[in-house]
């Protein structure tokens, strides 16, 4: 059990679960979910429209496709913080309406701690976008393939090189965002605590529960998927359900003691 402080005088405690726990955590979010539909839906919404931009803008385009794609993955956590909010909301009112707006400006809670989030995770996902396009650079030196003749001769010696190489890379920028954000990111909004130290027990919380949140990670990849499978529809639900979920796995994971 590892502690920390806050300004409070309140400790930090990562507790240790079941790998089984994050089957609970969907349970509860989808509770959310149809608790709160609409104002969950729309930030699905917000996601889907992404999705189809990004297709219309960059489907001719796979170095920026893909990496831009990934991005779902990198940038999730932070633009789920409105999500996060209405779970808080409903846990607090126990089940009383949510005030969409509110969740909309829950970045203000702390302000200065998700300001220094949001440029640490600019820079990582800066950082994977050079990567990502310097590896289209060194694999196709005279033209990038389209995205469907990408996927067609995608066990050519060429495309799968690459294909390792790639999602290789990018399994480790996604493990690191999501180490340092699972947890950080509701902490931040649910406490005045900063950045640092709230990445620093989310770092934990995973370290000390490997098995489970790789349980969950997986889920969280396969419901993306699914999202994208959908032409991208699926992810009105989808985002949302990760969100709101989320959410629950924080407080199963940290607990505060006096």
């Amino acid at each position: 059990m590892d502690i920390t402080h806050l300004p409070s005088n309140e400790h930090i405690v990562v507790r240790h679960v079941s790998v089984g726990q994050p089957l609970q955590w969907l349970k509860l979010g989808w509770q959310d979910l149809k608790r709160a539909p609409a104002d969950s839906m729309f930030y699905g919404a917000a996601f889907v429209l992404m999705g189809y931009l990004l297709n219309m803008y960059f489907s001719y385009a796979p170095e920026y496709m893909i990496t831009l794609a990934a991005l779902f993955l990198l940038a999730g956590p932070f633009m789920a913080i409105g999500l996060y909010d209405i779970s808080r909301q409903l846990e607090a009112f126990n089940g009383g309406r949510v005030r969409l707006a509110h969740s909309m400006a829950a970045w203000r809670s702390n302000m200065p701690g998700f300001s220094l989030y949001a440029v640490l995770l600019a820079v990582m996902v800066f950082g994977w976008f050079r990567v990502s396009l310097l590896m289209f650079a060194l694999f196709y030196e005279t033209s990038v393939p389209t995205l469907d003749s990408l996927v067609t001769n995608a066990f050519t010696q060429e495309n799968l090189t690459f294909l390792i190489a790639w999602f290789g890379t990018g399994f480790l920028f996604a493990a690191a965002v999501f180490s340092l954000s699972v947890c950080a990111i509701p902490m931040l909004l649910d406490k005045e605590v900063d950045t640092i130290t709230a990445m620093v027990m989310s770092v934990q919380a995973v370290y000390h529960n490997l098995l489970t949140m790789l349980v969950w990670a997986a889920i969280i990849v396969a419901l993306t998927a699914i999202g994208f499978a959908t032409q991208f529809v699926g992810l009105i639900l989808v985002t949302p359900l990760i969100g709101l979920s989320s959410w629950h796995a924080y407080r199963a994971l940290i607990t505060y003691e006096h």
